[in-house]
């Protein structure tokens, strides 16, 4: 039975058969590569060949060899097998050496075609790699490699791989990648720009961009991208939550001092704001709507209160009674919805037996049943949509208000991850409400399952 690692032992002193190209190696190199193992290198059936690899595209005349080494019981490997046994047996520390003196860029695009290579060393030999002073994608060359890359670290479950060729690819690692080497390295690649989002939501348009937010990018590549002094690159290194509290700091100074509010406005949203920073941005909404709060920060809340608070699931039980003491209507209302409430806050806003605040009460998936009862009792089209959007409502209300055939409420249905699938297939019926549907994860995973996917 064949065993590559056998066979290779015991060509020690013997001769390997070579047929074909190979992408990865010239001959030369893999005639250097077996000397180390005291082997020979051979592209003609010798009486002392131990073993044979063979590429994807043969010569005629090499396919009359291969049959003849198959007919002397030679044990013959192809090009991918050949690829992982050098990778199993390269010396990183010395191929690396060797290329840094030499810069022979031909062997290592060659080198970079070995998919075997650990991820560690690929990353090492992909920064030895010279552009010319073009992009990634500029030229032929370029593209090879650029597209190695892409297949090494671009993964999506569902996605064209036609993708790997375009420079798309490569933005998304600078996105995705959790490897802080990775990282690293693609700070000093050509840069790629693409297109912002249609959402109007600001995200990166650049590499250096997506690696400013990225959460797993090392504290000494977000100081790089720091000293860059670029508007665009802070205001993602304000957004990501590994950005050291010091630099947050100097980050918000050099935005009050250019008048830089979206910058201010994105280190409000980082979830791991410097305390240091936390008045100095009191007078932006977003910090209470995103932040932990506790009691000691009320000091800083502005007049009027924003309403933004009451969505924030982070609020502490001292902050929320707090709240609940303010005779806001509109704070009342947005906080009523929030699922951090427990079930005695939520009966004491009830209490209130303010009608503005029921609609809230109503879709607050932690009101309790007895009080989701009573409000369906009411029978108020405000409140009924808010009921069928609530996954902790009755299901024989729920069904009650689907068979109502409501538009308002079924949209509110729609969403609704509670409901049977087979409701939610009943509510497919009506083409308005596909977009909702799709954003529910019952109905998709349902969909999804069924397609085997």
């Amino acid at each position: 039975m064949k065993n590559i690692d056998r066979d290779f032992a015991a060509a020690k002193g013997r001769a390997i058969l070579f047929l074909g190209r190979f992408n990865s190696l010239s001959d030369e190199e893999i005639r250097l590569f077996l000397e180390k193992f005291g082997i020979r290198y051979t592209t003609t059936p010798d009486e002392d060949v131990a073993m044979a690899f063979e590429s994807t595209i043969l010569s005629p005349m090499e396919e009359e060899i291969a049959a003849e080494a198959y007919r002397r019981g030679i044990h013959l490997y192809n090009s991918d097998q050949f690829d992982k046994l050098y990778a199993d047996r390269l010396n990183s520390d010395a191929i690396l050496m060797s290329l840094k003196l030499s810069n022979n860029q031909q062997r290592l695009a060659r080198l970079l075609h070995n998919r075997y290579l650990s991820d560690a060393l690929f990353i090492k030999l992909f920064a030895m790699v010279d552009w010319g002073g073009e992009g990634m994608f500029d030229n032929s060359e370029n593209m090879k490699l650029a597209t190695l890359f892409a297949k090494r670290f671009f993964s999506k479950s569902r996605f064209d791989s036609a993708t790997y060729h375009s420079p798309i690819s490569v933005f998304e690692v600078a996105i995705m990648t959790e490897n802080p080497d990775l990282l690293d390295l693609m700070f000093d690649l050509p840069g790629i720009e693409v297109k912002q989002s249609r959402s109007g939501a600001r995200r990166p348009t650049a590499t250096r961009e997506a690696i400013a937010i990225n959460p797993h990018t090392s504290e000494k590549t977000l100081t790089r991208l720091f000293r860059l002094n670029n508007p665009a690159i802070d205001y993602f290194l304000a957004r990501n939550p590994a950005t050291p509290h010091a630099m947050q700091e100097q980050i918000f100074a050099r935005a009050d001092e250019k008048t830089e509010d979206e910058t201010k406005e994105a280190l409000a949203l980082n979830e791991k704001l410097s305390p240091a920073l936390f008045e100095s941005l009191s007078s932006i909404s977003a910090l209470w709507l995103t932040q932990r709060i506790d009691k000691e920060h009320l000091q800083y809340l502005p007049d009027p209160i924003p309403t933004e608070i009451g969505e924030n699931e982070h609020l502490s039980e001292e902050v929320i009674d707090y709240l609940l003491e303010k005779s806001d209507t509109p704070l009342l209302a947005t906080l009523a919805q929030n699922p951090v409430l427990k079930r005695a806050q939520i009966e004491a806003l009830y209490a209130r037996n303010d009608p503005r605040l029921l609609p809230a009460i109503a879709a607050n998936p932690n009101t309790p049943t007895s009080l989701l009862q009573a409000l369906y009792r009411r029978n108020d089209p405000a409140i009924d949509q808010h009921l069928a959007l609530n996954p902790s409502t009755p299901q024989e209300i729920l069904q009650v208000l689907l068979e109502r055939d409501d538009f308002e409420i079924n949209r509110a249905l729609s969403l609704n991850e509670a409901l049977p699938v087979p409701w939610l297939q009943q509510l497919q019926i009506d083409a308005r409400l596909l977009p909702y549907l799709k954003e529910n994860r019952t109905f998709t995973e349902n969909i999804l399952q069924n397609l085997g996917i």
